[in-house]
Formats: C-alpha cells, sequence, structure tokens
C-alpha cells in the first residue's frame, strides 16, 4: 500500500479526549516501523509511561505539554520529541484547540502493551483492565 490517506483510517477510541488512526504497521505491510496519528483534545492526559523501544512524535498541530521524567516542556507545530527506549514520558494536550501529531515506532506492531509499562495512571482504554 503505496499511500495511506490519515481521513480514511479506521478512527478509534483511545484515552478520554483522544482518538488514534494506525496508518503505517502491519495491516499496512510494514514488517519495521509503525505510524500512528493521534488527535488529543485540551486537557487530555497520557500519563508516564515508557517502551522498550524508541519513539518519535512528530506535532502536526496545535500544542502539547511534554513531560520527560520528572521536566515539562512545551511542544508545538513543528517540533518532534524524541524519546529513547525506556524513557519516562507522558503529555497533556495543551492550547485551545485539538493537537494532532504523528507517532513513530522502529516496530511494525507497536500499540500494544507489550512494548509499554504505564509508571502511573493505567493503559489506554483500547486496552481494556
Amino acid at each position: 500500500m503505496p499511500i495511506v490517506r490519515i481521513a480514511e483510517q479506521a478512527v478509534g477510541a483511545w484515552r478520554p479526549g483522544q482518538v488514534v488512526r494506525e496508518v503505517v504497521g502491519e495491516a499496512q505491510g510494514s514488517r519495521s516501523v509503525s505510524m500512528q496519528h493521534f488527535e488529543v483534545e485540551p486537557g487530555a492526559v497520557t500519563p508516564l509511561h515508557r517502551h522498550d523501544v524508541d519513539e518519535a512524535i512528530l506535532v502536526l498541530g496545535g500544542r502539547l505539554r511534554v513531560r520527560i521524567e520528572d521536566e515539562w516542556f512545551a511542544a508545538e507545530a513543528g517540533d518532534v520529541c524524541v524519546f529513547p527506549a525506556d524513557t519516562p514520558h507522558g503529555f497533556v494536550g495543551a492550547g485551545d484547540g485539538v493537537s494532532e501529531i504523528m507517532v513513530v515506532f522502529p516496530i511494525p506492531a507497536a500499540i500494544t502493551a507489550e512494548h509499554t509499562t504505564y509508571l502511573e495512571g493505567g493503559p489506554p482504554v483500547t486496552w481494556g483492565e
């Protein structure tokens, strides 16, 4: 599948105030990378967690407050957040409108509990309890 149109991908609930679309992964034929598109409402929280692989987040629009370990940073459209494997991180939607982000992992099936440990809060709604 050489062209993936984000708007045509199925929307899934992720967390309160967040939805996700799988853009690149096993379903699209990828063997080594995954990419997800998120929409994050102001105040929507992704709690502190870490992955056993690297992660990069490109802020396409809007703003985020990003937590890396115990420090907070501001990220806005055009910024890339880089989280090396095992780095505790999380974020909160900031600003007045919905933020759009693209998340990239160096594995084809990243949106699973296999590669993520939550340090605060719990897993997303799609993972169940």
